[in-house]
């Protein structure tokens, strides 16, 4: 997550002076809608969850727990940071759970995992739980006009005459167009500011771009939020955000105000003014607090981490409250694209390679994409001297809480830190997909069906692109010439299951080993969809085994004459020579190696010996007299990098 996307600071909103032109005209109040959860019924089939891959996963869990705690007390040690307290989340349970330093710079005290921060931006997630469970119930939509609810958003001044009103949604995504700040008086007035202060701020106020086009970061949108869903359900917002979310998930340590919090667990936020260090008073809840005034601990932190890890996989099990799994699923998936970026990294440079990935928002969560991690959802916070990062990967079951008494604490970095002690000890494997049993029977019958094959058999059993004469044909024609050369077959285990309707079998032949990949159709009775018996190992037909040793030296250097001679017209050059370029980029130069399958008399894969890293090279013939490449296919094996 990018730190600068989560500051609080109301102090340096731009002061906008364009001239207005007219508003939106006010949106009637909407008709109270239906709650998503009374939908219609829905015809369900419960496919098996994915399951962990690794079956020592917690033991390499428990092994790198150790040497968390190491590289964060040398994070703190080196960035002489004055408290932290950090957490990791497995599985929905707090397996590591510790602090660092002290309370205050001054007064000293013990940080655990009972000690309140006050997490700034991440109160935004709680707001947009908040906002969603409404939705849930019915009480509030998402896409009509916000102003429906909160009259006094028909002030706000838009760029175009073509813009349409800005939702819920927009600001749960930070699309509205909304700015970073509201521009309120400095200093605040002693009572801290009031909703009247707020509404006064944004009448008038032009939005920096149309709704829905792009993303900009806005606390105001959330203290906006706040706001309307005060107006949703009648009560002041910090106590709806407490019966909606913090309650159910027994949250009792996460609070608004300073003084709800024993003084033995409150830890004072610091920052260095002209080379002193300096403990700051907490400001008190007031009308901005939807968009950053919690405080929270380690251990409360770890409960709403474990609610919202629990989305993960979709199953057929009770769903629980205060939020459906489905709706926590849709909150972190990438919902506003905000930026992608590339470069080539210090620590990677030696071998080449870059970091790189795309980030966005959710609902409101940060969503990234990227190089060391496929999936990271998250959100950070930085106010009043306190720094504090929630990130979460829920392909692993893990989530990772950082919370820092410092301003210059890098709650990030560390979380980050943490995730890499973890990926090196082989701690975040995924889940893999279990098969139906379907699958198993669809792969018995072909393996019973091997021996003698039947093209009318096969056709009862497959998808109807399998009853065309051609499809059938060529189908049968691979089986009987493999069933030549490998003799009778039985079916030994599922390799790797790729979903629940697809997966890769072992076969036991007599001459030799084979595997079998299978995919189902999707319908109440399942066909087989797609089928491909790969002979491990094997000799290629003679005519393709010469077509790729002819073509293999275009791998090298290209030759127009050859290309002509061996590939197919339909077959573009283009394509190849970019894909040739690729392989030297990646491998350098390659050579053509032993075959590693053999899926037909006209269809092989050949390892490739290459100066960098290993290959594989997969070659296709037609039917044609002569017969003509058409696939010629390069991809790597083995350890890839993260990125390329």
């Amino acid at each position: 997550m990018h730190r600068g996307i989560a500051l609080l600071s109301f102090l340096a909103a731009l002061e906008l002076g364009c001239a207005h032109h007219v508003r939106p005209a006010p949106q009637p109040t909407a008709a109270p809608l239906e709650s998503v959860r009374m939908g219609p019924t829905m015809t369900v089939r419960d496919l098996p969850p994915p399951v962990f891959k690794d079956p020592k996963r917690q033991d390499k869990i428990a092994a790198a727990l150790p040497k968390i705690h190491d590289v964060v007390a040398k994070a703190v040690a080196a960035d002489r940071l004055v408290g932290l307290a950090i957490g990791v989340v497995v599985d929905g349970k707090l397996v590591l759970g510790e602090g660092f330093g002290k309370l205050d710079s001054e007064a000293g005290g013990v940080i655990d995992t009972h000690t309140a921060f006050r997490i700034g931006s991440i109160t935004k997630v709680f707001t947009g739980m908040t906002a969603l469970r409404l939705w849930e119930e019915g009480k509030l939509d998402l896409d009509a006009p916000a102003a429906g609810v909160l009259p006094e958003l028909n002030n706000l001044v838009y760029p175009s005459g073509d813009a349409r009103p800005l939702t819920v949604r927009d600001i749960l995504t930070h699309t509205a167009g909304l700015p970073r700040d509201p521009d309120l008086p400095v200093p605040a007035p002693a009572g801290g500011y009031t909703r009247d202060d707020v509404m006064h701020a944004i009448d008038g106020l032009s939005l920096v771009r149309a709704p829905g086009v792009g993303s900009e970061y806005s606390n105001l949108g959330f203290v906006l939020l706040g706001h309307i869903i005060a107006a949703t359900t009648g009560q002041p917002f910090g106590l709806a955000i407490r019966e909606a979310i913090l309650q159910p998930l027994g949250m009792s340590e996460t609070v608004w105000e300073a003084g709800d919090v024993a003084p033995a667990q409150l830890t004072s936020g610091h920052v260095v003014v002209d080379g002193t260090l300096k403990a700051l008073k907490p400001r008190a809840h007031n009308a901005l607090s939807a968009a950053g005034g919690l405080f929270s601990t380690v251990h409360d932190l770890a409960r709403f981490v474990a609610f919202q890890l629990d989305a993960w996989p979709p199953r057929p099990d009770a769903d629980g409250a205060p939020l459906a799994r489905s709706t926590l699923r849709e909150a972190q998936r990438l919902r506003a694209h905000r930026s992608f970026r590339a470069r080539t990294t210090a620590d990677e440079a030696a071998d080449g390679g870059i970091e790189g990935g795309e980030s966005g928002v959710g609902l409101p969560w940060s969503v990234s994409h990227g190089c060391e991690q496929a999936y990271v959802v998250g959100h950070n916070g930085a106010v009043d001297g306190f720094h504090a990062t929630v990130r979460m990967l829920p392909n692993a079951g893990v989530g990772i809480i950082v919370l820092g008494n410092a301003s210059w604490a890098n709650t990030d970095q560390i979380a980050v830190d943490i995730q890499r002690v973890l990926d090196g000890a082989g701690a975040l494997s995924g889940r893999a997909p279990q098969p139906l049993p379907e699958l198993g029977e669809a792969a018995s019958r072909v393996v019973d069906l091997f021996s003698q094959w039947d093209e009318p058999t096969f056709a009862k059993w497959a998808a109807h692109g399998w009853s065309n004469p051609a499809s059938a044909a060529a189908l049968g024609a691979k089986m009987r010439w493999l069933h030549e050369r490998l003799g009778d077959c039985t079916l030994d285990k599922l390799k790797r299951p790729t979903s629940a309707w697809s997966g890769v079998f072992g076969l036991k032949c007599e001459l030799g080993e084979a595997e079998l990949t299978l995919g189902l159709t999707s319908a109440q009775t399942p066909k087989i969809d797609s089928i491909e018996l790969e002979w491990q190992k094997g000799e290629p037909a003679t005519e393709l085994h010469a077509a790729a040793v002819a073509a293999a030296p275009l791998l090298t250097a290209f030759d127009p004459a050859a290309f002509e001679a061996l590939f197919s017209p339909g077959f573009a050059r283009t394509r190849l020579e970019r894909a040739l370029a690729d392989v030297k980029f990646e491998h350098g130069v390659c050579t053509l190696d032993k075959p590693l399958e053999v899926r037909g008399p006209r269809e092989a894969v050949y390892a490739l010996k290459c100066e960098k890293g290993t290959a594989k090279l997969g070659v296709t013939l037609d039917r044609g007299a002569p017969a003509r490449i058409v696939g010629f296919n390069v991809a790597s094996t083995g350890a890839l990098p993260t990125c390329r």
